[in-house]
């Protein structure tokens, strides 16, 4: 490259450091960090007057505010003069294949909205320079908060062939967005920048015009660009080599892409794969973030009903903090698993926090409602509460402890009619009689027929005689089990299923026998799982020791199987329920191998060429091809009429082999271990997964391809409906009460929040999400807002969001809460 002849007529400089507040390192000093970056970058920027600073991750951001208030409003002056380019629009820069829709939805309505906020203006570029792979759903998303332009940097060019640096991605939805991969590296050395610019320019694919855009500045563990490079940069622009240098953010690249007439290229697509074992890496965090982001939904949906009839004060606040601090553990070395073993600790302390929240707004919501339920009081009954979050009737088996006095019980709703119900075991060990002396306490299951968004009242009577069972319950005999839709047989060697029929047609989806269940593979990969395209391959089975009928009654039956591999155990609880149309496994693993993965086989009749995997919305299709994907909470197969889905509640790491899908339960490379280092013989290491999970897992079989039916299973099993026991009292509210009618007539939607409006808590943000790729519509009553009306009406694979107010008629919003018309400032990256 000479003077003469530079491939480019301009390359905008973005000066960024990437600043990573959690990897190897604890969140306290990433902290420190945070403050020690802004202060070189301020004083860099005090010394050259072309130099512009990029900088993003609202949290980070947060952090100097919170510590350090003389240099945040140095910040903001630097922002407002454009020498700071405020990018990202995000919380932080989070994984962004696992997070759930509506967290990807929070990262952007709490960023921008703290941009607003304390700069005035919004960001207009996404900056995800670090994760190891982007979700489909993504441009739809970015659009909503008003984000049109994209920077990341994997996949690299040798993971994913793409003819283009600079293109339009399209996801779900036909949304667009301008996104730029960057080349090379986003970060460089403390050094001269020469080395780092040809390097990115020769990565750079064909130009669709005669710029470009190389990110530099020291980072990881930020500290941003240094002196040096600066000073390099000023002497390469001088000699021309590179053609002129201009110091900017990355908005002006991208505007002057949009604003040079050329046809850009396309993507339609996600953008994959990098890393494929931080789909599965450290259990522990992945459980805790499917348990959290629906405990923080689950929060919001009745705190909102509850506010809405008086019964308490709407939780903003506190409920705002939970999500920043769960956004904040979706960092992208901290949800892939990525980080040292003692960041753990502060993730499962912190997202414990954010549960407990979760969990004491349900509480205050449930107990402000149970009390102002009719009970009439009976000295012989045990009134029975049951709560459902879902915005659509649902039949369930509902478990609840309960203290019962001596003689026989028969289960009622409120009406008189007769429930079934059994005792199941308790959770507690003891001599129940010895205990409470004249009361038995146990555990019972019975069927519930919930309304939508409602609750139902029950109660246990004392009566003469237990009514007989009901011929439609579950019948056991030997280790089949059947209730009216399936027949389940376990085969005592195998531990697993011989039979899976569904009974209106007489198929079965069982594979052949000598079907493996238990795979344990030698796994040699670091952290990341660097370089790995597939989990699948030869291993050793778990033995079989024990395989035991454990529940046999009117409402549930259950066979027990222990199998053992070294020093593994895997106890699974093949459950199924009167009137379920799918089979229950409820895992309990204590695993301790080390450098070994673990694939739960979920092998059927079915073969296929390719496999549907839910993602935060909708499904995307991709090839039986056995390589290892990212998923939410489901994969299906199907072969001709027959479709078989497995669903779970913790795990993101699927493969499909030819209709054989498989979950990978557990890994166990060393905490934060990245090749080419290699581990060495009588050091002492940290393995992950070490000990207990738990997870279940369900096999839904079914004819056809509508799919609302696993989306709002697997809806159900992350957020069941609670259960609480009651006392009598008065009050104005009916045994039985919906709050939504209208969504069971349009199972292609789904309401993905229920919450208080950003602007105000007196008005109702409602969102949706089209699961499917034809329109949809619904006509909603929503009985919590006294019988207000809402016309739903969303295009394919469409995200929705919608306020009512107190009063006066509904109006859309977009992901960020403001009208689409609603003009907001976005801020400048330097001129």
């Amino acid at each position: 490259m000479s003077a003469d002849d530079p491939r480019f007529d301009r390359i905008y400089m973005v000066g960024h450091a990437h600043l990573d507040p959690v990897w190897l390192w604890r969140w306290t000093e990433g902290y420190q960090e945070a403050r020690a970056t802004l202060h070189a970058a301020v004083k860099l920027l005090a010394e050259n007057p072309d130099y512009v600073f990029t900088f993003e991750q609202m949290a980070v951001v947060d952090w100097i505010r919170e510590s350090d208030p003389a240099l945040f409003a140095q910040l903001q002056d630097l922002v407002a003069a454009g020498r700071i380019a405020m990018v990202g629009g995000w919380w932080v820069e989070p994984d962004c294949n696992l997070p759930s829709l509506e967290a990807f939805v929070r990262h952007g309505l709490l960023g921008q909205r703290y941009l607003l906020e304390h700069f005035g203006g919004i960001a207009g570029v996404g900056l995800n320079a670090d994760p190891f792979g982007h979700s489909v759903v993504l441009p739809q998303i970015l659009q909503g908060h008003r984000i049109d332009g994209y920077c990341f940097l994997r996949p690299g060019p040798e993971e994913t062939e793409m003819p283009h640096t600079v293109f339009e991605w399209e996801g779900f939805g036909d949304a667009r967005v301008l996104a730029y991969r960057i080349p090379h590296q986003y970060c460089s050395t403390a050094e001269a920048v020469d080395e780092h610019l040809n390097a990115a320019v020769d990565g750079i694919a064909p130009s669709v015009t005669g710029e470009a855009m190389v990110f530099y500045g020291v980072g990881n563990h930020g500290g941003g660009p240094t002196r040096r490079n600066l000073e390099s940069i000023a002497r390469i622009d001088a000699s021309g080599a590179q053609g002129q240098l201009t110091m900017s953010g990355p908005d002006r690249y991208l505007k002057s892409v949009r604003d040079g007439g050329v046809e850009v290229p396309g993507w339609t697509g996600e953008l994959q794969r990098h890393a494929a074992g931080c789909y599965a890496a450290h259990s522990g965090i992945k459980a805790m973030n499917v348990r959290a982001e629906a405990a923080l939904v689950e929060a919001e949906r009745y705190a909102t009903l509850a506010a809405r009839r008086g019964a308490m004060t709407y939780p903003g606040s506190a409920l705002t903090d939970a999500w920043k601090t769960l956004l904040f553990n979706q960092f992208h070395d901290i949800l892939p698993g990525s980080s040292l073993r003692v960041c753990y600790e502060d993730a499962a302390q912190q997202i414990g926090g954010a549960m407990d929240v979760a969990d004491r707004v349900v509480n205050l919501a449930m107990q402000t409602t149970a009390r102002d339920i009719s009970i009439p009081e009976d000295e012989t009954t045990q009134p029975v509460l049951v709560f459902n979050p879902h915005p659509h009737p649902v039949e369930v088996t509902a478990e609840v402890e309960v203290s019962f006095l001596p003689g026989e019980w028969a289960l009622t709703d409120e009406e008189g009619n007769p429930v079934e119900w059994q005792r199941i075991r308790a959770d507690a060990t003891l001599r129940e009689a010895d205990i409470f002396r004249d009361r038995l306490r146990g555990r019972i299951a019975f069927r519930a027929a919930l309304p939508a968004l409602g609750h139902k009242l029950y109660r246990l009577r004392q009566v003469p005689a237990r009514p007989e069972v009901a011929p439609d319950g579950v019948r056991a005999q030997g280790l089949t089990l059947e209730n009216a839709h399936l027949r389940v047989t376990i085969d005592p060697d195998t531990g697993w299923l011989s039979e899976l029929v569904t009974l209106a047609d007489g198929q079965n989806f069982a594979p052949p026998a000598g079907a493996r269940h238990t795979v344990v593979s030698e796994d040699t990969s670091d952290t990341w799982g660097h370089r790995v395209e597939t989990y699948v391959g030869p291993g050793q089975a778990f033995e079989v020791e024990e395989v035991v009928l454990v529940d046999k009654g009117p409402v549930r039956a259950t066979v027990k199987v222990i199998s053992r591999l070294g020093a593994s155990t895997l106890t699974e609880f093949f459950v199924l329920d009167a009137g379920a149309t799918s089979l229950e496994i409820r895992c309990e693993l204590d695993w301790h191998e080390k450098m070994s993965v673990l694939k739960l086989r979920y092998p059927s009749a079915i073969q296929s060429e390719s496999a549907l995997y839910q993602m935060q919305h909708g499904a995307l299709e991709r090839p039986a091809d056995a390589k290892e994907y990212p998923g939410q909470r489901w994969v299906s197969v199907a072969d001709g009429d027959r479709r078989l889905t497995v669903l779970n509640d913790a795990k993101y790491a699927y493969d499909c082999a030819g209709g054989d899908i498989g979950i990978t339960a557990a890994r166990s490379p060393v905490y934060a271990w990245h090749d080419p280092r290699e581990l060495r013989e009588g050091e002492h290491y940290h393995y992950q997964d070490q000990g207990r999970q738990h997870f279940t897992v369900r096999l839904l079989p079914q004819s056809g391809g509508d799919m609302a039916g696993a989306h709002r299973l697997a809806d159900l099993m992350t957020a069941p409906p609670r259960v609480m026991m009651e006392s009598f009292h008065d009050g104005p509210l009916a045994a039985e009460g919906s709050g939504i009618s209208g969504l069971d007539d349009a199972p292609a939607i789904r309401l993905t929040a229920i919450k208080a409006w950003e602007d105000d808590t007196e008005a109702t943000v409602l969102r949706f999400a089209n699961d499917t790729d034809a329109p949809a519509s619904a006509d909603l009553t929503l009985h919590f807002l006294g019988g207000q009306t809402l016309a739903v009406a969303l295009n394919p694979l469409e995200i929705g969001t919608w306020v009512v107010p107190a009063s006066g008629a509904p109006f859309r919003v977009d992901l960020l809460e403001f009208p689409p018309d609603h003009p907001l400032p976005r801020l400048s990256d330097g001129v």
